[in-house]
């Protein structure tokens, strides 16, 4: 994947002072930071960094303790209802879903992906049913779009979620550790479909990843945490052996 440099691209998204406590300890503390339209930003760190947190954070799923995050997509053609969130697709961890067995289809779970933009209890338009049908078929699903969620192997399961999160044509496309569980064909798949939909789609991508290799190799940009931005800059400048020296640097923190 090529790497482009975005300084000269507009912000879409400000986390200002993000501070954020569970039970009372604190997991992320003093975070700021930029991303840009059309980044590629990979975050990374050690288990119980606050990777997933600040990405929840990030995408407003949690509300911080204390700083704000402010979205602009400058987008034309944004129907956002407020501004830019319904533009945000996000992809969880797939550990989370697999305890969740509902007789859902491939279909009905990419559909889902529309109440964002239409609403929960919304019929879906003309507009939405076209985007669904768009969406499976660029994530290659079409064969498989009435077998049940449940059904399917991890990486197929990756496919849906991220053709969920894409069915409601966002900006911003926020995974979290999305490789997790399935095997190096799905994976070398993923990261082929990834490549494709940034430079179609235009998105803005925040990835968490544990494999420094990948982390380095086809991110723009990394951000690693450890409750607070140890660093944040171009991955060609911080490599695959910078990563792991953070990640030793953290685990004696």
């Amino acid at each position: 994947m090529p790497v482009i440099v975005a300084h000269d691209r507009p912000v879409c998204l400000w986390a200002e002072n993000i501070s954020f406590s569970y039970s009372g300890d604190r997991v992320l503390e003093n975070i700021s930071l930029a991303i840009r339209q059309e980044e590629f930003v990979g975050i990374a760190g050690l288990n119980g960094a606050g990777k997933t947190t600040l990405l929840k954070v990030l995408v407003g799923l949690l509300r911080p303790d204390t700083g704000t995050v402010t979205f602009s997509c400058h987008q034309g053609d944004c129907k956002g209802r407020s501004p830019c969130r319904p533009c945000i697709g996000y992809v969880p961890q797939q550990a989370a879903l697999r305890q969740q067995q509902f007789p859902v289809t491939v279909r009905e779970v990419v559909a889902m992906g529309t109440y964002g933009q239409s609403g929960l209890f919304s019929r879906p338009t003309k507009n939405d049913l076209k985007a669904i049908d768009a969406t499976i078929a660029e994530a290659g699903l079409s064969r498989i779009s009435g077998e049940l969620f449940s059904d399917l192997s991890g990486g197929q399961q990756q496919r849906v979620l991220i053709a969920r999160a894409l069915a409601g044509n966002p900006h911003i496309l926020a995974l979290d550790e999305p490789t997790s569980g399935i095997d190096a064909k799905s994976k070398e798949e993923f990261y082929a479909l990834l490549s494709h939909l940034h430079s179609t789609h235009k998105l803005t991508v925040l990835l968490i990843l544990h494999d420094l290799t990948e982390l380095s190799r086809t991110m723009e940009r990394i951000i690693f945490l450890h409750h607070r931005i140890l660093f944040d800059g171009p991955a060609a400048e911080l490599g695959a052996d910078g990563l792991w020296n953070l990640m030793v640097q953290a685990g004696k923190g």
